[in-house]
């Protein structure tokens, strides 16, 4: 990876109820969660070694009003998975955060998620970043674009 230190940091991101904590949950076999009636509330941890070298997995909640946490979270970030639920399309917080991290040129991957839900037409014009269809909750298509990710932070 990019970074020259021995651990990496990267931040699941997007709106409520996405899909997030069952991404990380497919990616780490450990993980921390802080949820209030199945919603997350702070933050979800997790990490896996990738070449030697450790690599930090947050999710961030997705409700609006938890926003000063994404900005708390994204601090430091060497990369990032924004998670769109497939069956609600685009939402506003979804393409701000996607315009957040274009400006700070932060490498990042969508995983299109809940392809197994009958979906609305993703508008993905003007994004350019690499889109991968997922259903987290059968690991589908995680695994894969978390490899393409860190490939995205090496290059």
């Amino acid at each position: 990876m990019k970074n020259k230190n021995k651990e990496t940091k990267i931040v699941i991101l997007g709106s409520y109820n996405s899909g997030k904590t069952t991404t990380l949950e497919n990616i780490c076999e450990k993980m921390t969660k802080v949820e209030y009636n199945g919603t997350t509330i702070s933050l979800d941890y997790g990490n896996i070694t990738v070449d030697g070298k450790k690599v930090h997995i947050f999710t961030t909640p997705g409700q609006e009003r938890f926003k000063f946490m994404r900005e708390i979270l994204s601090q430091g970030l060497d990369g990032a998975i924004v998670v769109i639920d497939s069956s609600r399309g685009l939402t506003s917080t979804d393409r701000n955060i996607i315009n957040r991290l274009n400006d700070k040129e932060i490498p990042f991957v969508i995983f299109a998620n809940k392809q197994d839900i009958l979906s609305e037409d993703l508008d993905f014009d003007g994004i350019d970043a690499p889109i991968i269809p997922t259903i987290a909750r059968e690991g589908e298509g995680v695994k894969d674009g978390l490899s393409l990710l860190l490939d995205l932070m090496n290059s």
